[in-house]
């Protein structure tokens, strides 16, 4: 027991703040793992299971091999931070599951997205996940709540494990930024993705709003490409 108690991190001089209550805390976000896990069995979601317990894994390896602490503080930790992390993403892939189907309707299933189309969706997503980033990166900077979540997320992981060199999140501002920055890229993309079923499905016609959308896209992959090549 005394890991589960290390583990939950109790600061020194903080008022009204008891042992008992961060353990809880603490305990309720390592069942956050196995209850998301649980959902997923229960629901035969196989292959998604398979990568998040993939994935779950390579990163417990990683920490052990890393992490300075005992193997029960390292274990419990690595099981409360995936689940804090993976949570998030399954209700973001299921909630977009349910948004592509609502819109698609019965088209979803039996109109499949032609070749041209997945092109024509990443020749979009280049430049919207672009604009994002910037925008998401600028906000980031000038934002004092973005610093200040950089920041409790450092403690966080610095709390639950003992690595030889404190974690400083803000390094890793740029990579958790294009993260953010796919998020309404996907919705938008997905949105996209099920109009493209229904207008096939109810036979309309493309706008030309896409292909003009779409033009910078294409531009950037054709530079990124002669970019690669000419190296």
């Amino acid at each position: 027991m005394s890991f589960l108690l290390s583990a939950s991190c109790k600061t020194v001089g903080a008022a009204g703040t008891s042992v008992i209550a961060q353990s809880f805390l603490f305990a309720a976000t390592v069942v956050i793992l196995p209850a998301t896990f649980y959902w997923q069995y229960i629901r035969r979601q196989w292959w998604r299971l398979g990568v998040g317990l993939s994935a779950f894994v390579l990163m417990q390896d990683w920490l052990m091999w890393k992490d300075k602490g005992s193997l029960g503080e390292t274990f419990f930790g690595a099981t409360a931070l995936f689940g804090i992390l993976y949570l998030p993403i399954v209700a973001l892939w299921e909630g977009n599951r349910r948004l592509a189907r609502k819109l698609a309707g019965d088209a979803y299933a039996e109109v499949p997205l032609r070749a041209s189309e997945c092109l024509l969706l990443i020749a979009l997503s280049i430049p919207m996940h672009l604009l994002m980033f910037v925008v998401i990166n600028v906000m980031s900077v000038t934002n004092v709540f973005a610093l200040d979540a950089l920041q409790a997320g450092s403690d966080v992981v610095n709390c639950l494990f003992s690595f030889a060199q404190p974690v400083s999140l803000q390094a890793y501002r740029d990579a958790l930024n294009i993260l953010l920055a796919a998020i309404p890229v996907l919705l938008s993309v997905t949105v996209l993705a099920s109009w493209f079923r229904r207008s096939r499905r109810d036979h309309l016609a493309m706008s030309w709003h896409v292909y003009f959308a779409v033009t910078p896209g294409v531009l950037c992959g054709g530079m990124l490409l002669a970019s690669l090549f000419t190296r």
